[in-house]
Formats: structure tokens, sequence, C-alpha cells
């Protein structure tokens, strides 16, 4: 009985999280280049079958119980969040200085701790006449940063950039934005809400031949009517859990009861 209720209350956990994970996401529907997050849920079956794997001594054996404990690897476990990095859809805002990516890759922005990327094209230009993130002032990279780790520079009477990220100042080719992509999104950690970085030694590879679409902006993936039918399951949820373990309580309260007076 009293493993029904671990098992309804580590539910409960689970499906905290999930509303946590979810109102984050509803928070971030109207943030450039936002991904949401998800979260996975490891089911006993699997649990189970992961902890016999892992053995070292055959399964189904009396030595085998000091290595799994049912009642406690029984409870539902949130294994771990994760990005979905589905494009999110375009925005035309018409300026200039914003860029979507119309293809696989991140955008690369110098911060106090290193490189990070992020498909948050939207820029403006800092009081040096450096390109750089307009949320975060952190400035974009362009190819010449990988060679001499110059910045992009577009200080002059006129400058554009092209679809193939190069950066033309009065008539004169300066830089090109770069560009870059990873094999395992796994691998990229979230810094904040637009913002990753690689983990586990994984490495950039380049992206041939892509494109920015200027004037367009990617927003967030979030699509706000799934995110609160979501919210409202992961609601009704928690209140299920939560009936189960009144009803435990209560059932467990009267067994106590009974026994008390069958010892008096």
């Amino acid at each position: 009985m009293f493993s029904g209720v671990y098992d309804a209350a580590g539910a409960m956990i689970v499906q905290m999280n999930r509303v946590n994970n979810i109102s984050s996401n509803i928070a971030n529907v109207g943030t450039v280049g936002f991904k949401k997050e998800r979260i996975n849920i490891k089911s006993w079956s699997r649990i189970w079958g992961e902890a016999n794997a892992a053995l070292p001594i055959p399964p189904n054996t009396k030595q085998a119980q000091d290595f799994i404990n049912e009642t406690k690897n029984s409870t539902p476990h949130m294994e771990k969040d994760y990005v979905d990095f589905s494009q999110g859809p375009m925005k035309h805002t018409g300026n200039t200085l914003d860029f979507s990516i119309e293809c696989k890759g991140f955008f690369l922005v110098k911060t106090p701790n290193g490189i990070a990327y992020t498909r948050d094209g939207e820029f403006s230009i800092n009081k040096d006449g450096i390109l750089v993130q307009k949320g975060t002032g952190y400035p974009v990279i362009g190819e010449n940063y990988f060679s001499n780790g110059n910045l992009i520079d577009v200080t002059g009477n006129h400058f554009v950039i092209r679809e193939d990220g190069t950066v033309i100042v009065d008539k004169n080719n300066v830089d090109k934005i770069a560009v870059r992509d990873f094999k395992n999104y796994a691998n990229l950690k979230k810094l904040h809400d637009t913002l990753f970085v690689p983990i586990n030694n994984e490495q950039t590879v380049n992206v041939d031949n892509y494109r920015l679409a200027n004037g367009y902006l990617e927003m967030s993936n979030v699509s706000i009517v799934k995110e609160m039918v979501n919210l409202i399951d992961a609601q009704r949820a928690f209140d299920r859990y939560q009936r189960v373990i009144d009803s435990l309580g209560n059932e467990i309260m009267g067994d106590v009861v009974k026994n008390i007076s069958k010892v008096t």
C-alpha cells in the first residue's frame, strides 16, 4: 500500500516538472529563435529492464535484490529534459538587420565565456560599429574571427549583408557572417532562452550554401494551442494522482485505527 503512495507521489513530481516546462515554453512564445523544451519520462518496465541489464550477477536471484529496490525504482522518473530544435515560423519584419537562416545551422556570438550558438538573427550595431545580437549585445562572429580574431565592423558610409552572409562596407567585402551546425543536437546545452553551447566534445560542422533571409526572423517554435492542451493534461494528471494519495491515505489510517482498537 505504501508503495502505491510512493508511485503516486513520484508521478505528481513528474507532472509538476511538466507544468514548469510547459509554463516556460508559453512564456517564450514570442521570443525570437526560442526552441521549446520537453521531458522524457521513464516507465517502470524500462527502468526494470535497464537495471537488470546492468546487474553484475544473474537477475531474479536473492542477491539481485541488493542491487534493485523494486519499491523505490517503480516510482515514475523524469529521465531528462531535451530541446526540440524544429524550425519556427518565419516573420517578416522588413528590418535590414534582421536575418533568419533558411536551413539548418546556427549563428555564432561571442560571449564573455566563449562562443555560443543561436537561431536568433535579430542584430544591431553597437557604438563601436560592431555587428551584435540585439537582445544580448554579444558580437556576431564572422569568418575573419577564426583567422585574425577580428569582429564584424560595419563602420562606413554604407553597408549591406548579402544572402550568403557576405558583409560589404562601402563596396568592399570585409567579412562573412559565420554559420555552423552540429551532427548531434543532443549534445547542445541551453545557456538561456536562445543560446546554446556544445558539450561532450561535440564539434561544429560547416554549412554549405546556406542562405540568409534578410528582413525575416525565425520565431519561437512553440505552439500556444498545443502547450495549453499539454498544460491542462498535466494539471489533470496531477489532480488524479493527488486523489489516489488521498484515497490510499484514508485507507491506511483506517487500518491503523482498526489495529489500535484490537490492541486496546
